[in-house]
């Protein structure tokens, strides 16, 4: 490929990111789910499972989330079914839908069984051979597709040469990439308590080729016995997809400025609290933004912090064995989904100190403020306390 070729590239790449480059209130915020591989093309082989199956089952899943829980956002699919689209269809679906995020699913794989974890990638050139070795493998199915040379202009996955042409990669979404990537590498870590290798950067054709901040996840070693199996487990599966959807929902949030320092106070049809009844019992018809309490805290200050450190779209009773050592769990619903709390303090300072226990388990943690029933931004609970 000649440096007109890079140039040209170049050019339309830059073209395409100019209609999606900021979200606005108000528009749809748009993400395609790419699950790797497929028909054909089966991705990394374990001792009975293939990475396109994995990668689908997880990226439906991860999809339905999404859809379920986020209304403002609409799920593009690269692929729902076991069939193979190219790489440069992947990235037109994307940019064709002006996407604003690109998340691609995938499972390592090395002739090392014993190599494990899991690891998150953004476009990037990376001098680290392991990094580039793995970018290659998943490049590499590019030289399965007919006239492949012409269709990318001529680049060749196995040249070191070829890598050039990622120098002439914007870098106008890597930071967003790297603020999805580390949330999303956090959630899988802490959810499947697989080695953490990291955020990494690597020149993978089809990040390159989208025009939106994009990642790609590596979700265990399929080749590695154990985490074969667990890649495989229905419930396992659920958990991996939940997690990444914890990464992107965190994501989201911070994107159409929902700060987590500052959260924007959502509307509110009822202030009536409603106490908390600790067992499975629970009302299966919430009231959105109600605050809900053990019987034996009724006595709340006017102003009061809270360390917000799990989102779910389950009810979960405040009694369960996963908040074991969690001081004072509170919920409440707001957007779909359930949030639930620690601490209930009266300064900001007691309530960063109960966030600093808990980010070992829940990296994301943040804290947030209410006043009475209602939720306010913390710098306006911190101005009210003062």
């Amino acid at each position: 490929m000649n440096s007109k070729s890079f140039f040209l590239v170049y050019l339309f790449i830059i073209f395409l990111m100019a209609p999606s480059f900021a979200q606005k209130d108000g528009k749809t915020f748009k993400v395609v789910i790419d699950a790797g591989h497929g028909g054909g093309d089966p991705g990394a082989l374990g001792s009975y499972s293939k990475e396109k199956d994995v990668a689908l089952a997880v990226a439906l899943r991860t999809g339905k989330l999404i859809s379920d829980n986020c209304p403002n956002v609409k799920v593009i699919y690269t692929r729902k079914t076991d069939m193979y689209p190219e790489l440069r269809q992947r990235a037109k679906i994307a940019n064709d839908n002006h996407a604003d995020l690109f998340i691609s699913f995938h499972c390592n794989a090395s002739t090392d069984h014993s190599a494990h974890g899991v690891e998150t990638y953004v476009m990037g050139l990376s001098k680290a051979a392991l990094n580039q070795s793995v970018a290659r493998a998943e490049n590499s199915v590019m030289l399965k597709e007919a006239d492949y040379q012409k269709h990318y202009n001529g680049f060749d996955p196995n040249s070191p040469e070829s890598a050039v042409m990622f120098s002439l990669y914007s870098s106008a979404y890597l930071n967003n990439s790297i603020i999805l990537a580390d949330k999303v590498q956090r959630n899988l870590v802490n959810a499947t308590k697989f080695t953490d290798r990291g955020v990494k950067q690597a020149g993978y054709w089809v990040l390159w080729a989208v025009s939106m901040p994009s990642i790609l996840v590596e979700m265990g070693f399929i080749s590695n016995p154990t985490e074969e199996k667990i890649l495989n487990d229905k419930k396992k599966q659920d958990d991996i997809a939940e997690a990444i959807y914890r990464g992107f929902y965190a994501y989201y949030e911070q994107m159409v400025g929902k700060s987590t320092e500052t959260p924007e106070t959502p509307k509110k049809e009822d202030k009536t609290d409603e106490t908390v009844v600790s067992n499975d019992q629970d009302s299966a018809n919430p009231s959105e933004n109600k605050t809900e309490k053990d019987e034996s805290t009724t006595k709340q200050p006017e102003v009061r912090f809270m360390v917000q450190f799990m989102a779910m779209p389950d009810k979960i009773s405040l009694n369960d064995k996963r908040f074991n050592g969690i001081p004072n769990v509170n919920r409440y619903y707001e957007g779909n989904l359930w949030k639930y709390t620690a601490g209930n303090e009266t300064d900001l300072q007691s309530a960063k100190k109960i966030q600093a226990e808990l980010k070992a388990k829940y990296p994301d943690a943040f804290i947030i403020a209410f006043k009475d029933e209602e939720k306010i931004p913390v710098s306006e609970a911190v101005k009210l306390v003062k």
